[in-house]
């Protein structure tokens, strides 16, 4: 059965004469396989992705660091983009005492060149559960970087059972430090054992833990000094944790190059993430981060932010943790 979008291309088209824009759009409900209910409802993405294609523009015109593009989510509203910052809202657990500070030994390491290091870029749909994606992909790193193969895991398990006592709150948000807490009394499932179907309904399930499925244990876990040597030299060790400012357009509209200071994007976290390697062009060094967006989102699942003091590019190094596999 054919889309809404593909059939309004042939009606529209001998109706009238399209705007560029909405001869562009058209194409980007084809490209993205795009499914309307209705005129309403097509109606209303087209309003969206035309304020999206409003920043990318301007965002374009500046020729800074990095170039904006449309993606999966330019004809979402703010209330569906938003859903996805798990971190919105969520207090944080106070910080270390003893952080882990360090100067890095490299000019810059990429994990995904090294064998299971890294899997595959995974796509936390409509839920909250960022927090959730970000604490077992830095599981599923450090597991491996341990001597083990790669195996995917659950992060459903995290969103279902890692509550209560625990602080994360399903697809309402939480943090990955909390879900390794989960981790340390209750092993990793894997995604095989126990799919991730939040994304699609936008709900957590029942917890279905199953010990006798469980992979691996967190041990601990530990902070990194909220200083750029530090976060580096972390890196070096293994992929870590990272929470971001995700809720604008900076993020949102992202497709290569660098994001730096200049960008403007803020730097109140409200999304989790994974950095899994950092780096330097023309003398500016960054971080690669991965997301959990799908690779239809940015640089086929990553963005590159620049390294920086304080806070840093929007926000991240504010909360950099990873994981213990013992």
């Amino acid at each position: 059965m054919k889309s809404f979008a593909i059939a309004a291309i042939a009606s529209l088209a001998q109706a009238t004469i399209m705007s560029e824009l909405e001869f562009a759009f058209m194409n980007y409900a084809v490209a993205h396989n795009k499914n309307y209910a209705s005129v309403e409802e097509f109606q209303a993405r087209f309003t969206n992705f035309v304020a999206q294609e409003a920043h990318i523009v301007r965002q374009n015109a500046k020729a800074t660091g990095h170039t904006a593009a449309h993606n999966y989510l330019s004809d979402y509203s703010t209330e569906e983009y938003m859903n996805m910052m798990g971190l919105k809202d969520q207090d944080r657990e106070a910080d270390q005492e003893y952080m882990f500070t360090a100067t890095p030994n490299s000019t810059g390491i990429d994990w995904r060149t090294v064998k299971g290091v890294v899997t595959p870029v995974k796509d936390q749909g409509q839920c909250g559960s960022c927090w959730a994606f970000s604490a077992t992909e830095s599981v599923e790193s450090h597991y491996v970087l341990a001597g083990n193969d790669q195996v995917i895991m659950a992060p459903q398990e995290l969103v279902d059972c890692s509550k209560g006592l625990f602080s994360n709150h399903g697809c309402s948000g939480g943090w990955y430090y909390y879900a390794w807490k989960w981790l340390e009394s209750s092993k990793s499932m894997t995604e095989a054992d126990y799919p991730y179907t939040s994304g699609v309904t936008g709900k957590e399930t029942k917890c279905a833990y199953d010990s006798a499925k469980g992979v691996t244990n967190v041990s601990d876990y530990k902070q990194v000094s909220k200083d750029t040597d530090s976060i580096k030299a972390a890196i070096e060790l293994g992929p870590v944790s990272v929470a971001v400012s995700a809720g604008n357009d900076v993020f949102r509209n992202y497709s290569s190059g660098i994001v730096t200071a200049d960008d403007g994007c803020p730097t109140n976290v409200d999304h989790a993430i994974q950095a899994v390697g950092w780096g330097s062009e023309d003398g500016q060094d960054y971080y690669i981060v991965r997301n959990s967006w799908n690779t239809t989102w940015g640089d086929q699942g990553f963005i590159k932010l620049a390294t920086g003091t304080g806070a840093g590019v929007c926000g991240i190094n504010q909360d950099v943790y990873y994981p213990i596999i013992a």
